[in-house]
């Protein structure tokens, strides 16, 4: 019996060792990040009493702050899906996600002026947020785009700084909770971020890229001749058309960009190669998700390997397997305006501490360069193509009086019996490029009605806002 007695005594002290050695885990050795977490509701609980920090554009102007419940104010509805949502049910998203621990002031260690408060048994205060974001130039945005579905991109190409970021449906971040299942439930998917998640065929803007490479491979040079007599062309049985037959059968490559032949830029594709269109893709940074902060999918050149003739064709005109988000062009148009250097989109400014003598940098985040896609030699050539594009091409519906712009218009497959999108992507002034904007309308036709007009007024609001 006492054998018996002594292995159930060992077996209870051993189960209990065990249960004591998982509540020491959990309590601490992982209790730290399972705090931290944005998911954790304790956090919404915490954020009940303290000050959680406001969001602004990099002019200083309040985008978000907290009402006296502790819920959040959103004042650029066109903003919602950028600076995200907070749920105690459902997860954080965009900037409320991305600089959580800043906003409610659990990141990094006490101030003194934090110090001060908690003596004083005042409410914690997190920092602020300042994004490279321009009021002014999202307005603009958002008030081209209407309601149409879709996205408008605007980047500073100085930087890579986002200076708008427009998605059609909007969301409204307040009350989130509340509108869950309908917002699941709608078939417009209002909770994807059209701008930075949404991948779509980018049709004729990826030109951009297919002329780089061309170019930069002394392949072609604008001035090299082409022909496109019949406006179409056959490979591998598959046949390639023109959205419209260019003017005259015979012209410069220049000409062949700018009146969007299909055929030319067919025929480019094969020359260049899969390997060497697929490197030259990912340069640009085609391929993987761009790291600006806030949730971003990763574009595609095409999961076929290798492509067929007729595939690798029809990828080089825009067509294909290809998936791009409106972000991703815009980082291509960007890169043509940098002389060939690829910049990291980036979103975030500076973290400002929150004291009672004023506002204190905790961080500063400054540009950087993803590397280089092209040299300057073909950059400075495809701003010249895409000059010509605007001026005698495709793209005159977004000339803008007294300044030089330089773009591309796609119109790109949809879905079965639905409309084709419309992008525009461009840059200006061309001489010395400060912006890059891209366009896209969901079924919104042909990129030359519906996305290059769009543009014109988006230019202008973000070149006066550059210009100080």
């Amino acid at each position: 019996m006492a054998p018996q007695v002594r292995a159930l005594g060992t077996f209870v002290l051993a189960t209990f060792a065990v249960l004591a050695g998982f509540a020491g885990y959990w309590q601490a050795i992982a209790a730290p990040s399972l705090s931290a977490t944005p998911q954790n509701p304790r956090l919404f609980q915490d954020d009940r009493r303290a000050l959680r920090g406001r969001i602004l554009d990099w002019q200083g102007n309040v985008l978000v702050e907290s009402r006296p419940d502790g819920s959040r104010r959103l004042t650029v509805p066109s903003l919602g899906h950028v600076v995200g949502y907070r749920s105690a049910r459902y997860g954080t998203t965009g900037v409320e996600l991305a600089e959580d621990a800043a906003l409610s002031g659990t990141g990094g260690p006490l101030s003194m002026d934090d110090l001060l408060r908690q003596v004083a048994q005042l409410p914690g205060r997190g920092a602020d947020v300042r994004l490279t974001i321009d009021a002014g130039v999202q307005s603009a945005a958002a008030m081209a785009l209407g309601t149409a579905g879709g996205a408008i991109v605007v980047l500073d190409t100085r930087t890579g700084a986002v200076l708008a970021m427009a998605s059609n449906p909007v969301i409204d971040p307040d009350g989130i909770d509340a509108r869950w299942s309908a917002l699941l439930a709608d078939p417009a998917k209002p909770l994807v971020h059209r701008a930075a998640q949404g991948l779509y065929v980018p049709g004729s803007t990826f030109k951009l890229v297919t002329a780089a490479a061309g170019i930069d491979l002394g392949i072609v040079t604008p001035a090299t001749s082409v022909s496109d007599p019949t406006g179409e062309t056959v490979i591998d049985g598959f046949r390639i058309t023109d959205a419209e037959r260019p003017p005259r059968a015979t012209f410069d490559f220049a000409h062949g960009f700018a009146w969007s032949s299909n055929v030319v830029f067919a025929d480019l594709g094969l020359k260049i190669g899969e390997a060497r269109l697929r490197e030259y893709a990912a340069r640009f940074g085609i391929g993987t998700a761009l790291a600006l902060g806030i949730d971003t999918s990763s574009s595609s050149v095409g999961r076929t390997r290798p492509m067929s003739a007729s595939l690798l064709a029809s990828t080089a005109f825009g067509q294909g397997e290809l998936l791009l988000s409106p972000l991703q062009v815009a980082v291509v148009a960007a890169t043509i305006a940098r002389d060939g250097d690829v910049p990291r989109p980036w979103i975030v400014a500076e973290v400002l501490a929150r004291t009672d003598a004023g506002p204190r940098t905790l961080r500063r985040n400054e540009p950087t360069s993803l590397g280089r896609a092209v040299s300057a030699q073909t950059a400075g050539a495809m701003r010249a193509l895409m000059g010509l594009a605007v001026e005698d091409g495709f793209s005159k519906a977004a000339a803008v009086p007294g300044v030089r712009v330089g773009g591309k218009t796609g119109t790109a497959q949809s879905v079965p019996g639905q409309p084709d999108h419309a992008w525009f992507v461009g840059i200006a002034p061309l001489d010395a490029p400060r912006v890059a904007v891209v366009v896209l309308r969901e079924f919104g036709g042909w990129g030359s009605e519906a996305a290059a007009p769009l543009a014109k007024p988006v230019i202008q609001a973000s070149l006066q806002a550059t210009a100080r």
